[in-house]
């Protein structure tokens, strides 16, 4: 990560502003205005109208940062700051497993294939079996209901 993506990261979930203008957003989240207007068209960003124009709110700025970056990244570039900012439901966590040796080859593969860490390949399967299991889950485990609302 580079200094530029770290105070970006840092604007994002440390400003107190309410909403962002579309230009401010397309460079803190290190996109092209048209490919920007194009994730609001989708839905993928949510855009609210304001008495300023269209804006993004500083929640959905959050959740478009934790899906453009990983999780690692924006804990190291908000460094202490990151337990202040970040649900605890969603801070990282070392976790220590005995798998398989084929599926620890699995997940180095997919990670280099990807260009990311292990770490990063094996939340994001897990994110996809809370999703897919969404209901259950966050019925039964307090912190999955808290990150599944994010």
């Amino acid at each position: 990560m580079n200094d530029t993506t770290q105070s970006r990261i840092r604007h994002i979930f440390l400003s107190p502003r309410p909403h962002f203008p579309l230009n401010t957003v397309a460079v803190l989240l290190e996109m092209p205005l048209a490919e920007l207007k194009k994730e609001i068209e989708d839905g993928a960003i949510v855009a609210v109208s304001t008495g300023m124009g269209v804006r993004v709110t500083r929640e959905e700025m959050v959740a478009a940062a934790l899906s453009r970056w990983e999780p690692a990244v924006i804990e190291k570039a908000l460094g202490r700051d990151a337990k202040r900012v970040l649900p605890e439901a969603i801070r990282l966590v070392e976790l220590r497993a005995r798998v398989p040796r084929y599926q620890k080859e699995m997940l180095r593969y997919l990670a280099r294939q990807e260009g990311t860490s292990i770490g990063a390949v094996l939340s994001r399967e897990l994110e996809d079996m809370a999703s897919a299991r969404a209901e259950e889950l966050a019925a039964a485990v307090p912190s999955v209901a808290v990150a599944l609302q994010l």
